[in-house]
């Protein structure tokens, strides 16, 4: 049987998204005044040069991809143990432009002389001096690439790259398309799961066996399958603790597809809700359809916070709202800017644009209801034209909106 994500790859041109993707960001180098990137992040680098990254759980700089002004080609640097094979598969890029990177040495405190192949590469391109944007580095890499590129400055890409990403071109909203159609697939087996003896973790095999099924590269994050007391405080990761009857489950999930992330999160009751738990439900609920519902081209941040307030300041749950956010970016990175903070909380400046995508994440927390009082409710949802276009479509729980 295909997988789904090969399925839904043939309707995408992806070559033609790589080199929309380039051009996008030499554009957006003009604007921030760069001469170079060099990209270390995972998300990053997929955007730059289609660079399937060696995920790990850990903070490890292998791979990067560089960018100038003065060339239209891209060099990326990838694991040294995987040159050869990226060497013959990464065919949109000349075998020359995929080398090694130098991890050993960095790590060693190999000094400036460590980054010597990314000076090379930049000169290769055209860089003779100038701006350099970096997104991330060790403190030592950083070091070593200042005292590499004598003369230059080092300063912050992120706000170029952010900025390259936040919206999307319509064949990465296709694969978002995808990507959310195997997440709910994957929810709709987690919700045959819950049944009363099950464990969480036995939850989240079932979901990881449909991700994987169909082609996963990675899971969103440390996915989260909680069930009654640990849902308030919310327990982020899943458990051995036994699903009981009248148990409030909370399941976020998410995996990355063809490079393009996409997660949801459904909270459902095993058996009957008790009143309290409907009423945290439906506050969560009306909170994430006011949000989406407001999505449209021109709407800021702060409107959105706005619309959020007006739903809280009505039900006598709102100050249990979680702290984090109430929606994100997401695309080739499974967090990205825009971060939308909650009401009451400084949010970034932000203006919603035709292509904008987020991930729209209410949660409310509140602890000591029996059966479990930690509700979240997650979908990814894209802006067109006229409004918000939801990828995830798994439905919400009846018996928790009754």
């Amino acid at each position: 049987m295909m997988s789904i994500a090969s399925e839904w790859k043939r309707n995408v041109d992806i070559d033609l998204l790589r080199h929309k993707r380039v051009a996008r960001v030499r554009e957006m180098m003009e604007r921030f005044e760069l001469d170079a990137i060099v990209a270390f992040e995972y998300a990053n680098g997929r955007y730059l040069a289609g660079l399937r990254p060696l995920y790990a759980p850990n903070f490890l700089v292998r791979q990067a991809a560089v960018i100038t002004s003065g060339s239209e080609d891209v060099i990326c640097f990838v694991h040294q143990d995987d040159t050869p094979h990226r060497k013959k598969t990464m065919y949109w890029l000349p075998s020359d432009h995929v080398r090694e990177f130098p991890t050993g040495t960095m790590l060693e405190g190999g000094g400036a002389d460590a980054m010597a192949p990314i000076g090379d590469a930049l000169r290769e391109l055209g860089f003779a001096g100038g701006r350099v944007g970096v997104d991330i580095g060790t403190t030592g890499s950083l070091r070593n690439l200042e005292a590499l590129l004598v003369g230059s400055t080092v300063v912050d890409a992120n706000a170029c790259l952010n900025a390259a990403r936040a919206v999307k071109f319509p064949e990465e909203v296709e694969l978002l398309r995808m990507a959310s159609a195997v997440v709910d697939a994957a929810l709709q087996v987690a919700v045959n799961c819950v049944e009363p003896g099950i464990r969480e973790c036995e939850i989240l095999a079932e979901v990881m066996r449909v991700f994987y099924r169909h082609g996963a590269e990675v899971p969103q994050c440390n996915l989260i399958v909680c069930t009654g007391d640990n849902t308030a405080p919310m327990q982020r990761f899943a458990g051995e603790t036994m699903v009981r009857p009248g148990d409030i489950v909370f399941m976020d999930i998410g995996a990355c597809f063809n490079g393009m992330f996409s997660e949801a999160t459904r909270t459902v009751i095993c058996g009957e809700p008790n009143p309290m738990q409907r009423s945290i439900y439906q506050l969560v609920h009306t909170l994430h359809e006011a949000v989406i519902g407001a999505l449209r081209p021109g709407v800021t941040g702060t409107d959105l916070q706005k619309v959020a307030q007006e739903v809280l300041n009505g039900s006598e749950f709102g100050i249990f709202v979680q702290k984090m956010v109430i929606a994100h970016g997401i695309g080739v990175g499974y967090a990205e800017p825009p971060f939308i903070s909650p009401p009451g909380k400084s949010t970034p400046t932000f203006v919603v644009e035709e292509g904008t995508v987020v991930a729209v994440v209410p949660t409310v927390v509140v602890e000591g209801v029996q059966g479990g009082g930690g509700v979240r409710l997650e979908d990814v949802v894209a802006v067109g034209a006229d409004g918000a276009e939801r990828l995830t479509r798994f439905p919400y729980d009846k018996k928790l909106l009754a």
